[in-house]
């Protein structure tokens, strides 16, 4: 484990959206199920705690619901996949782990640390 551990890239997991909605539940869930131990997931719901983020990583200012629905970003190096609020888009990137087109915007903001 500790060898798949460091010879993977550490994945980033934002899913936008209110705690307690069945749409973001949804997400979570699927976030969920499967282990990935170089994993960090980050639930952004407007509040206090994105307010820190956004400070400290510019890109968290546009993280958002999509069209009122929650939204996952999935990010890899920097790099993110397109936010989608599908479920079973979620379950693909996770178990790919790679999936075009990219939005770049994170790695913008690391090179600015």
């Amino acid at each position: 484990m500790a060898l798949y551990a460091s010879e993977s890239a550490p994945r980033q997991i934002v899913i936008a959206g209110q705690p307690d909605a069945s749409d973001t539940l949804a997400l979570l869930r699927e976030v969920n199920n499967r282990y990935q131990p170089n994993e960090i997931v980050i639930l952004a719901d407007s509040g206090p705690g994105q307010a820190y983020f956004t400070q400290k990583i510019e890109f968290f200012k546009d993280v958002h619901p999509i069209e009122d629905k929650a939204t996952a970003y999935v990010c890899q190096n920097f790099v993110c996949q397109l936010p989608t609020s599908d479920p079973a888009v979620v379950s693909r990137l996770l178990d790919t782990g790679k999936s075009p087109p990219t939005d770049n915007r994170a790695k913008q903001d690391a090179g600015k640390q």
